[in-house]
């Protein structure tokens, strides 16, 4: 096992001293014996003496002469390897280095900085760097580098280069001082990397966090800042902008019924047919889902708006062919204007958006320029909004039961369960009021699982009292009727409640089952089959054709009340009732007629011999204590009540 270095120089220092002490010796005892020949008890003639003399220095100098060649042959072995070792450090680091003197010219470069340049050694040796440079920065740009190099010693930071072939390549690089005596400045080095790859990968990271993936449009992130510079440099009174937030009608219909897949597909054709329209001064953002914003840049006047908006709802509403089926989309479209309505990116985008809900609730398919007033009626939504969750929370819901009459009989046959809000100050709000909001917030789900285990509960607390009352319709949402699991809890209130299904009939418009009209057939089957009883409300009011009709497990057809409003005082309206219980009839259907509200109106459906009347005429909806009372009264008792 060999010993360290540190081992062995210790070693040759002790047996170095060793000699030299013993030639010491040798001298002095040679020294003695010239001086004193017969102290011994012999004598040597003075010549011996005289040679030992000399040949003990000779020996002490060439010892001397000997450790010095070798402390210096031993001192260069190791500047040599710490030398050679310093280079293949260098040689070996992922980041070019460069030495140069200190009028800049190159002494000497590593493997890295032949890798990332393109230059061998050999044809940078002896040139200055700024004649490999791109010129990008120009000669302006490098006396700024050396400037801070002379004033702080060292300077770092993003230079353009040109590689050897020509190429341009961004590299990070640091240039450091060096000062071999502590005051004046003998060298420089430089480190650099090429961080080619970062700055795209940057860059391509960057572009992910503007555009929408699917569309490959600017979204929120990319508005809010377009928003923010140009309202930064522009002057409010002479520069005018304008903001529309495009949302598109009863889209979340088609992905429910078809897809997201499909939805997607859809979503991608529109955003190349918005982009189409767009002009100069005109971006087209994708805020998310189905909502679009387009940027004016350059605002000429509400005209130019006005059939901007135009055009893209025409071509917006241009039927789509996706997945074999032939789909049509309109847009509802809100406008606001900068600096009239916002002088900032969010007031902006919160008008435009209080704006398009203002077109969806005005027929949808259409446009509306924002007004002070909506902001009124929005905070109120808004708050009618976070009162309605709470509502929910504190139940303040309410259940009220309106009877259907069998117009025949003269009887109660069943009632229907219609949800009133007791609110704590406004009193007794209908539906018509909150159910919207309900399903744009995304209450309308428990809030109909509410209605539905509420009614069902009501129904069996009857029975169970002897109180027979008929069946319970209720009316589901199309939100709550396209769930998966819709079938499953409807199944799982029936085992709680324990009521019979033959004791319920679920009410569900045209609208619903004919987006998705495989999937709703599916569904209504499995509930027909649990012994529900099924109803269609609001018939006459959508667009099912009597090929579709015939296919859905039915029970009963509801004739909507705008069908009843004029059939005493208008021959049409009356040969259009008339149809429309003939065709339930021929469909095998029951028909019940909602809306009753004179009696002209139940006189003639009398005459039709309609089955089954609810409305103002006969009963009002009240609570379940009231609505008992009125089981066992005749027609014309009820009515003159």
């Amino acid at each position: 096992m060999s010993s360290s270095p540190a081992v062995a120089g210790r070693k040759f220092r002790l047996v170095a001293l060793a000699t030299v002490s013993l030639l010491w010796c040798a001298i002095g005892r040679c020294l003695w014996l010239m001086r004193h020949p017969v102290a011994s008890g012999f004598e040597r003639p003075a010549a011996w003496s005289t040679v030992g003399l000399v040949v003990a220095l000779g020996a002490l100098l060439s010892g001397l002469v000997w450790l010095v060649l070798r402390q210096m042959d031993r001192v260069g072995r190791v500047a040599e390897a710490r030398v050679a070792l310093q280079s293949l450090i260098a040689d070996h680091a992922s980041e070019a280095m460069m030495l140069t003197d200190r009028a800049q010219r190159i002494l000497s470069v590593n493997a890295a900085f032949e890798t990332i340049t393109g230059y061998p050694a050999r044809e940078v040796i002896g040139n200055t760097p700024t004649r490999l440079s791109a010129g990008h920065h120009g000669l302006a740009g490098h006396r700024t580098v050396w400037d801070h190099v002379a004033e702080h010693g060292y300077w770092e930071g993003e230079l353009w280069d040109r590689r050897k072939d020509g190429t341009l390549y961004p590299r990070q690089m640091r240039i450091s001082a060096i000062c071999e005596n502590g005051t004046e400045v003998s060298h420089y080095v430089a480190v650099f990397n090429d961080i080619s790859e970062s700055k795209a990968q940057a860059q391509r990271l960057e572009y992910l966090a503007r555009h929408d993936p699917l569309t490959n449009l600017p979204n929120r992130l990319a508005l809010d800042a377009q928003l923010a510079k140009v309202i930064d440099g522009s002057v409010p009174g002479i520069d005018r902008l304008a903001l529309l937030v495009i949302d598109l009608d009863n889209f979340k219909t088609i992905n429910d019924s078809l897809g997201h897949a499909a939805g997607d597909r859809l979503l991608g054709e529109l955003s190349r047919r918005l982009a189409v329209q767009m002009g100069p001064a005109q971006r087209l953002f994708r805020l998310g889902g189905d909502e679009f914003v387009v940027f004016v840049e350059q605002l000429d006047g509400e005209e130019a708006l006005i059939e901007l908006s135009s055009r893209l709802i025409r071509i917006t509403g241009e039927p789509l062919e996706i997945d074999g089926h032939v789909l049509h989309v309109t847009p509802s479209i809100g406008i606001s204007l900068y600096p009239e309505d916002g002088r900032d990116a969010q007031a902006l985008i919160r008008n435009a958006d209080t704006a398009m809900y203002y077109a969806k609730a005005n027929g949808r398919a259409n446009y509306k320029f924002f007004t002070e007033p909506m902001n009124a009626a929005a905070t109120k939504r808004l708050h009618l909004e976070s009162e309605l969750w709470r509502a929910l929370a504190e139940n303040q819901l309410v259940l009220h039961y309106q009877p259907q009459i069998d117009l025949l009989a003269g009887k109660v046959v069943g009632v229907e369960a219609l949800v009133r809000w007791r609110h704590p100050q406004r009193g007794l709000i209908g539906p018509a009021e909150f159910i919207p909001v309900a399903e744009e917030c995304g209450l309308i789900l428990p809030l109909g699982h509410w209605v539905l285990l509420t009614a069902c509960r009501q129904v069996k607390a009857w029975l169970d009292q002897g109180i027979d009352m008929g069946e319970m319709a209720v009316n589901i949402s199309a939100h709550q009727f396209r769930q998966p699991e819709f079938v499953q809890s409807v199944r799982r209130i029936l085992a709680e409640t324990g009521l019979p299904a033959s004791r319920l009939e679920l009410e569900i418009t045209e609208s619903t089952i004919m987006h998705g009209v495989d999937e709703a057939i599916v569904t209504l089957g499995e509930l027909r089959g649990m012994g529900i009883r099924l109803a269609i409300d609001d018939f006459g009011t959508g667009y099912s054709s009597l090929a579709y009709l015939r296919r859905f497990p039915l029970d009963r057809l509801k004739i909507d009340r705008s069908f009843l409003a004029d059939v005493d005082t208008d021959r049409d309206a009356a040969s259009l009732l008339t149809s429309i219980v003939l065709l339930g009839r021929s469909l095998g259907l029951q028909l019940v007629a909602e809306g009753v509200e004179r009696f002209a109106q139940a006189e003639f459906l009398r005459t039709l011999e309609c089955e089954r009347v609810q409305g103002y005429h006969f009963y009002q909806p009240v609570s379940a204590e009231e609505v008992v009372g009125f089981g066992g009264f005749g027609l014309f008792a009820a009515a003159a009540a």
